[in-house]
């Protein structure tokens, strides 16, 4: 089980675990860059600037290398020319490295022309931590008169800068790439794993039509060696883009980075990977799109210099919020940086809009904060919604402070609803020579510790199934020969990630080597295998938590071909499950809504850590059907055994559980096998429990069902039985 409730329970009999204050108005520099902003709940005015008044638009250009490994000393600097300024230019959007400083920490600071000044310094864009390199995106006035740039670093640091675009005042020069930012929710759109040296092409799905660049937040794990990663345009050379930099993996870390980035056509990337293997995630914040195409959107306009806010402190697996002074009428997203200390373990921190985060923008990183030194990253967040004035930080794992300032906001017009992908392609490895550019130097890893889990799992026997029967639920029990995909299926292999976006798609006899989102209504899966991957993030195999989205999946295996504490088999709401094979994941199912019928399913052989990263390292919660909220569920006719924690857990975690109907199962498993904890929502009104046959191998003997007195007193219970024919009883949980 996921949340860390507290539930009702004997003192337990353990088994075997299976290896597995209102600040004064502040004055505004217009500039254009990224920003990333809430598209479904923004609350802004529509402003139409006069014919006269300037138009602040980004122009993208293929990542370039302006400024190669350069060493500097203590107080030292380096003036770079920019090539090609265009008219109207008010702006460059660099990305910025540094390296190979042996100082605690170095900073360094971006200043527009030629002379350092106090101001600039004050207000550091990139602070680099001894032995590690970290990358940073700046925004810095530059004009076609003045197109020089100037870094500072406090302490002996090899620096490096790439261009990546311009802000123009497009009243004075305009070209067909000119656009307008669109912001969305931020969530994530896939992960992959690069492995040597070489490229991977990938396509982002979900741009919108005349996107010319995206905002992208990466997150690498699990990496094998320290590296460099670098994201370019498809299409755009190997050698050039290799040549560039964003991301610094080193091994036993994640690592973070935010860039704005052009896009290719129909939206496509390359990564390039200097050496190792990496597992890399990819976090959307939003899109560029032509001013030719949609006139709505916004520019970045930076304070003169960064607001720093009070410093909060988010505990582990709770959120805290992070309220803004005086942001302007019209913004639609905030451009933060946040530094994390403190945390005793690696935690991953997500930044939200409003009082209530949603799921999808819950699993991004913002950093991840590790003990051994402060982490930090800068992106941009959303406003939305009746509390557009705060944004909610999430801690996955331990307790950090943070410390948030405010760099700039976007505002303009307003932001438009980007529309959902018309198809879903996968990252498509493309390993190509390469030639050896300069590249970011190495760090020394600093080890993080991780759980260890059991062997790799393997499709059980439903590979190779007899043909499906349509027998009535609880006739049949489940198992091997009559649940999984049926024989002679010919499946394709889908590598990646899959998002579903077409209401009423069927996805049919496909081997998925990823992650399924369900993002539309009355979609089908069936008679596929969908195996997942490596991740350090938590996900499930298949996840429904969008609004009105529904699926089915019927005749289907569903496991974690990588063993991890952080898969679950199925999440979300309004589902339905038939005749399907689920095992080798935490909880089988882990329901946050109602809308759900199980059936004719063989749910068996969950994970079980006894050092879970995700429970502070104590043993996993794993549970065969776990139910946080919702109503009108339905389980039928299912075998679930071999849950450590429970094989049915009622609890009330996100609002209050009723109408559950659990009848003709063969269950056993976990502490007791069905388990209510009310956790102070009241009884559980409306749960029947009729004719299930239980195992007798719980951790607490003889304890099929356990619920308060409360909870006792309203349930229907009738026909259980033991395998040996005995009647099963309620234990009292109080």
């Amino acid at each position: 089980m996921r949340g860390r409730h507290s539930e009702t329970q004997h003192p337990p009999t353990h088994r075997a675990a299976r290896p597995r204050t209102t600040a004064p108005s502040r004055r505004l520099v217009t500039t254009v860059a990224s920003a990333a902003a809430l598209a479904v709940a923004l609350v802004v005015a529509i402003i139409a600037p006069a014919e006269s008044a300037p138009i602040g638009v980004y122009r993208p250009v293929a990542p370039t290398r302006v400024l190669s490994g350069t060493t500097l000393a203590p107080g030292g600097t380096v003036t770079v020319t920019l090539p090609a300024v265009p008219a109207g230019a008010t702006s460059a959007t660099l990305q910025v490295t540094g390296a190979r400083t042996t100082a605690t920490t170095t900073r360094i600071s971006v200043c527009p022309g030629s002379a350092v000044t106090d101001a600039c310094t004050a207000s550091p864009a990139l602070v680099v931590t001894a032995e590690e390199p970290a990358s940073a995106t700046v925004t810095v006035p530059v004009s076609a008169g003045q197109p020089t740039v100037t870094l500072q670093a406090t302490a002996d640091t090899r620096v490096f800068a790439d261009l990546h675009g311009f802000g123009v005042d497009a009243s004075k020069g305009s070209a067909a790439e000119d656009s307008l930012y669109v912001p969305v929710d931020p969530h994530r759109v896939l992960e992959t794993s690069v492995s040597g040296r070489g490229t991977t092409a990938l396509t982002l799905p979900e741009a919108p039509r005349g996107a010319t660049a995206v905002a992208l937040r990466l997150t690498s794990t699990a990496s094998t060696e320290t590296s460099y990663v670098a994201v370019c345009p498809d299409g755009q050379t190997t050698a050039t883009c290799a040549a560039t930099s964003v991301l610094n993996p080193i091994p036993e870390r994640a690592r973070q980075a935010s860039l704005v980035v052009r896009l290719g056509a129909g939206g496509t990337l390359q990564l390039f990977n200097q050496q190792g293997d990496h597992t890399v995630a990819i976090d959307v914040d939003g899109w560029y799109v032509a001013r030719g195409v949609s006139s709505t959107g916004g520019n970045l306009q930076t304070l003169e210099e960064p607001d720093t806010l009070a410093d909060k402190v988010v505990k582990s697996g709770a959120s805290a919020t992070l309220t803004l002074d005086d942001v302007p009428a019209n913004a639609t997203a905030v451009q933060v940086r946040l530094t994390a200390k403190g945390a005793w373990r690696p935690t991953e921190l997500s930044a939200c809009p409003g009082t209530a985060a949603s799921q999808d923008c819950r699993e991004t990183t913002f950093l991840v904060a590790s003990p051994d030194a402060p982490a930090r990253n800068q992106a941009l967040v959303p406003l939305g919604g009746a509390a557009r004035d705060t944004i909610t930080l999430s801690s996955s794992d331990a307790s950090v402070r943070v410390t948030p300032e405010v760099v700039g906001y976007v505002v303009g017009p307003g932001g438009v609803t980007v529309p959902p992908p018309t198809s879903t392609r996968t990252p498509t490895p493309t390993v190509t020579p390469t030639p050896t550019p300069t590249p970011t130097p190495t760090p020394t890893p600093t080890p993080t510790a991780t759980s260890t889990p059991k062997p790799t799992a393997a499709p059980t026997a439903t590979a190779t199934p007899q043909p499906q029967t349509t027998a009535a639920p609880g006739s049949v029990k489940p198992g091997a020969s009559n649940t999984g995909v049926p024989a002679g299926t010919r499946l394709t292999v889908h590598e990646g990630d899959l998002t579903v976006t077409t209401p009423g798609a069927v996805v049919d006899s496909l081997d998925i080597r990823g992650f399924v989102k369900i993002a539309a209504p009355n979609v089908t899966i069936k008679n596929s295998i969908i195996r997942g991957y490596a991740t350090t993030i938590q996900r499930a195999l298949v996840t429904n938590n969008t609004s009105g989205a529904s699926v089915l999946i019927q005749d289907s295996e569903l496991y974690a071909q990588s063993p991890s504490a952080h898969i679950d088999g199925v999440r979300g709401s309004n589902i339905t499950v038939r005749r399907s094979n689920i095992h080798d994941v935490i909880d089988v199912f882990h329901l946050t809504g109602g809308n759900v019928t199980i059936e004719s399913s063989w749910l068996h052989d969950n994970l079980h850590y006894e050092k879970d990263p995700l429970q502070n390292n104590t043993p996993s919660h794993d549970d065969t059907v776990q139910i946080q909220t919702g109503s009108n569920i339905t389980i039928v006719g299912n075998t679930i055994e071999d849950a450590n924690n429970s094989g049915i857990q009622f609890t009330q975690d996100q609002g209050v559980v009723s109408n559950v109907t659990i009848s003709k199962n063969w269950a056993g498993g976990g502490g007791c096998t069905i388990n209510f904890a009310e956790k102070g929502k009241g009884p559980f009104q409306g749960v029947v429990i009729t004719d299930n046959v239980f195992s007798r191998d719980q951790r607490v003997a003889n304890c099929a069902i356990i619920a308060p007195s409360t909870t006792s007193k309203v349930l229907t219970v009738a026909r259980n039985t033991w395998t040996d024919g005995s009647a099963v009883s309620v234990s009292r949980g109080d």
